[in-house]
């Protein structure tokens, strides 16, 4: 047993080092980003490495590092749990108050917040309201020409229904734009951040695999699906700023996160 235990100790002596290198290019490079653009998933798993580390090297040694009773254990647990608790509850409560917040502020229309702008009078966190545009057309599953599309193809069931899925499409032009009367705002936006309503359009199935498929008739499908059509009203959520160029300006979130594009009745 001690001789199993010994050689497992030698093997896991080049991880070691690996975790040790890691942590030291962590360092390094963590140490020269700006504090607001440190990822915070990195933050996190480069914390946990080095606990791992303090604790493998007194396994090393055959030494436990401090002789603890598994109450104490349980204890020291449940206080990092509450301690995690209080902070997703307030971290929730101040999403809820600026949810509030927002909700209650009337969206105001692009071209009098870059005129705010120009003036040096920037409006800040906001939502604005104009209508979306984009560089280049997509065309969604269900045949419609739009900025973005997200769809599900299902067979076309008994009764009409939904029936299997064949197919998941997602598609997203590169640049996407709210435009007002006279002006216009490029928009920092991620694919989880898009709203958009689900409707319901018939479309072709996805090409054929089998050799029936290929010498029957063109199977039809329902596109379960979510568009973006340019010229549609639409509110972002984010905060307006002057762009890379003079003339220019964008929408992001706060931090330089992707803004909230809202489309559909609730644009409207």
């Amino acid at each position: 047993m001690g001789v199993d235990l010994d050689l497992g100790r030698v093997l896991l002596l080049p991880l070691c080092g690996v975790g040790l290198a890691l942590l030291l290019w962590a360092t390094f490079t963590l140490g020269r980003t700006p504090a607001g653009s440190r990822p915070r998933w990195m933050l996190a798993g480069f914390g946990a490495l080095a606990l791992g580390l303090v604790l493998f090297v007194p396994w090393m040694r055959g030494v436990a590092l401090v002789p603890v009773s598994p109450d104490v254990l349980v204890k020291a647990l449940g206080g990092v749990l509450l301690v995690l608790a209080a902070g997703v509850s307030a971290r929730g409560a101040r999403v809820r108050l600026r949810a509030d917040a927002l909700r209650g502020a009337a969206p105001v229309p692009l071209d009098e917040a870059v005129a705010d702008l120009r003036a040096g009078r920037p409006p800040g966190f906001g939502v604005y309201r104009g209508r979306l545009e984009s560089l280049d057309t997509l065309t969604s599953p269900g045949g419609v020409p739009c900025a973005f599309y997200d769809a599900a193809v299902h067979a076309v069931g008994a009764h009409g229904r939904k029936g299997p899925l064949l197919s998941r499409e997602r598609a997203y032009t590169p640049v996407l734009l709210l435009k007002g009367e006279h002006t216009r705002a490029a928009v920092g936006f991620a694919p989880s951040a898009l709203l958009a309503p689900m409707e319901v359009r018939r479309c072709a199935a996805p090409p054929a695999l089998t050799r029936a498929e290929l010498l029957g008739e063109p199977a039809q499908a329902l596109s379960w699906e979510r568009v973006g059509v340019p010229g549609e009203a639409c509110l972002v959520v984010g905060e307006l700023r002057r762009g890379s160029r003079d003339g220019t300006y964008e929408l992001r979130g706060r931090g330089g996160r992707p803004a909230l594009v809202v489309l559909g009745e609730g644009a409207a």
